[in-house]
């Protein structure tokens, strides 16, 4: 970690005043910028993402992501050290994870400060009121998508995927109309692809409800209803975490809304899973099977 700190030093007269900024953040937290994304220090010191990456490179470094893995595994040695001095292993491997379960705390604290309960109503009866509700987002974003489309189809009976790549992708863009409803989960990276297709479903006149993390986003310009929603990035990992807890109020509003509908349709699916035998029996069932 010396060696580090001295290349800071010795360096810092040649900083830009930005650059200045992230090296006495350094100095400050090193921790945060171990496990901050290029984007999230800058905004930290404001400074745009690019004079991050230039900073590290100025030290030497082929970008910001070589940096921070160097920086990481000096923090994991000196960790090491303490721990042999002060035998707290165990201290020490639950404070990482401690510090990462954390963000996520914080990301889904702050979408219960800012998310107004008045638009995720709006959301829900648009989605309520819709002929046909339809769901993108890129490629990134496909787990959310695929995951949110499945629950939605299971109790509404009339959510359909729509991503680019698939056959279906363009008969499904010209069936749009003025009563359908796109759903966009977009995230960074943002794709062109994603993109194109909202502003195609603005042409179509469908209502197009975007979540994303950003205000200033370069999808927020095709939402009739915008939905914020913090993402945290460690070691260039996404956590959706916050995502999650927002598409699980979505669901349970329409559970509430849409109860009889969404009962039928859940008690339909069981009728065919039991007719099936999908799932296993408990022991207590088959306890009172043998008796």
């Amino acid at each position: 970690m010396k060696d580090l700190l001295h290349k800071i030093e010795n360096s810092y007269k040649d900083f830009s005043a930005g650059q200045k900024r992230i090296a006495d953040l350094f100095k400050e937290n090193q921790i945060l910028l171990a496990f901050s994304s290029a984007s999230e220090i800058g905004k930290k010191v404001e400074v745009s993402e690019s004079t991050v990456i230039r900073w590290a490179q100025k030290l030497g470094f082929k970008g910001y992501a070589e940096f921070q893995h160097v920086l990481q595994k000096k923090l994991a040695e000196r960790r090491i050290e303490q721990v042999e001095d002060q035998d707290t292993t165990e201290y020490s491997s639950q404070s990482i994870v401690k510090n990462l379960l954390d963000a996520d705390i914080k990301s889904i604290s702050q979408l219960k400060e800012t998310l107004k309960e008045e638009q995720l109503l709006q959301v829900v009866d648009l989605i309520g009121s819709a002929k046909k509700i339809y769901v993108t987002s890129n490629f990134f974003d496909f787990g959310l998508a695929h995951s949110f489309t499945h629950w939605m189809n299971r109790v509404l009976d009339k959510t359909e995927l729509l991503m680019q790549g698939d056959m279906q992708y363009y008969h499904q863009l010209s069936k749009l109309t003025q009563d359908d409803i796109l759903i966009a989960f977009a995230f960074p990276r943002y794709t062109k692809n994603v993109m194109e297709t909202l502003q195609t479903a603005k042409e179509q006149g469908s209502t197009v409800i975007v979540i994303t993390d950003q205000v200033d986003a370069p999808v927020a310009p095709f939402a009739d209803e915008l939905l914020l929603v913090p993402i945290t990035t460690t070691l260039s990992i996404d956590s959706y975490t916050a995502v999650h807890a927002l598409l699980t109020s979505i669901m349970r509003f329409i559970y509430v809304k849409e109860h009889e509908k969404v009962k039928q349709n859940l008690a339909r699916i069981d009728a065919m899973y039991e007719r099936k035998g999908i799932f296993t029996r408990n022991e207590t069932t088959e306890l009172t099977d043998e008796k």
